[in-house]
């Protein structure tokens, strides 16, 4: 897999406008909006890594488009009149879809700006309202925004892709342009940085899984965004996982120490002893949620990052005192994944160190080599 890069859209702090006399620039908001629009972007351009990456763990795969499109329509939470306005300006989104962020994948002709009108023919459509009832009682908004048809539109392209059709976007003007896709887990793993109800987890079958725009908010390294989009993947796209999950009976055989690795890094999963292996046992964790934290450790190991990242989050959301369904560790899940991440990093120490061993080796050959053609005959 490339280097990805990541491409932040914002139009950036304007200075204070106004009549004369005006004491208020809103300064604070400003900043907010920006900082949480960034936020977002690296959220949705990480969920595409991951999906990428952990796409021979997954069990339903498809074709993954390589950029973001974000409007005013995904955001989950009404803003006043004048607060829209000013996100606006900020962020230079508006009710159109525009590109975000472009991996290196993407098309040159594709840029971060872009209006992009329709997907495969499909023209993208505005925001829908969502009524939940149950929220009543549970003292949550009743009234929230989704961006389904949006998700409807693109998920549908994505399979289209699987089935050897070229997406094609539509750009504002008229002008196509056909992406290339590459194979990823199912479904999609979003969060809003304005969302009416910031803590909950939900899942939506095997197409759509939000995380908490707490979490997402609060998450500060690439590492971080990306264990949360794993995270929320494992829902999407391990229903296998799942169900040997809940028929196990205290051994989670979803995901064992070392099976993402062994398919990244050859030969990192011979490096358990069967010491190790009956170990493994002892830190699984006999529930979904704690599979799915073991599931991101180690795709985000894979990826080449933190293993841990997963917990440093979660200890600052805990020290916050923050509300955060699902993915916020209780002690239990905490102690599980740290002992797991423990052995993915020792993993991840032996692999490199057998790298350089043989980086040594044949380094010392060649120097072999060239000496002895260098003996008068």
């Amino acid at each position: 897999m490339c280097i990805r890069r990541l491409c932040s859209f914002f139009a950036g702090a304007l200075l204070a406008t106004g009549p004369a006399g005006a004491q208020y620039d809103r300064a604070f908001e400003r900043d907010l909006f920006k900082t949480r629009f960034e936020q977002e972007v690296k959220f949705r351009a990480a969920a595409i890594q991951v999906a990428w990456g952990a796409e021979a763990l997954c069990d339903k795969t498809t074709e993954i488009e390589p950029f973001v499109l974000l409007s005013v329509h995904s955001m989950r939470k009404k803003l006043s009149d004048i607060d829209m306005k000013l996100f606006r300006e900020v962020t230079g989104m508006d009710e159109k879809w525009r590109v975000v962020w472009a991996d290196e994948a993407a098309p040159d002709e594709l840029k971060v700006g872009d209006v992009v009108t329709a997907v495969n023919g499909r023209t993208l459509p505005a925001g829908d309202t969502r009524f939940a009832i149950s929220e009543l009682f549970k003292g949550g908004s009743m009234v929230s925004y989704d961006d389904k048809g949006f998700w409807d539109a693109m998920l549908k392209a994505r399979q289209e892709a699987s089935e050897g059709k070229p997406m094609t976007l539509t750009l504002d003007g008229g002008r196509t342009l056909e992406v290339e896709t590459q194979k990823g887990c199912a479904g999609s793993v979003t969060a809003s940085a304005f969302d009416n109800d910031p803590d909950v987890f939900w899942r939506q079958g095997t197409e759509r899984a939000k995380i908490p725009a707490n979490a997402m908010i609060e998450a500060r390294t690439a590492d971080e965004f990306r264990w949360l989009a794993a995270f929320g993947t494992y829902f999407q796209a391990s229903q296998g996982a799942i169900a040997a999950v809940q028929k196990s009976e205290g051994v989670s055989n979803g995901f064992l120490v070392g099976k993402i690795l062994s398919l990244t890094v050859p030969g990192a999963g011979m490096l358990l002893t069967a010491a190790e292996a009956r170990a493994e046992q002892a830190i699984a964790v006999d529930s979904i949620v704690g599979s799915a934290d073991l599931f991101a450790n180690e795709v985000v190991a894979s990826l080449g990052g933190d293993p841990a990242a997963g917990l440093h989050l979660s200890e600052r959301m805990r020290a916050q005192g923050m509300k955060v369904d699902a993915v916020l560790m209780d002690d239990f899940r905490m102690s599980n994944a740290t002992e797991h991440a423990q052995r993915i990093k020792a993993l991840q120490a032996a692999q490199a160190e057998r790298e350089r061993a043989e980086a040594k080796a044949q380094e010392d050959a060649a120097k072999a080599t060239a000496k002895l053609g260098t003996v008068p005959r």
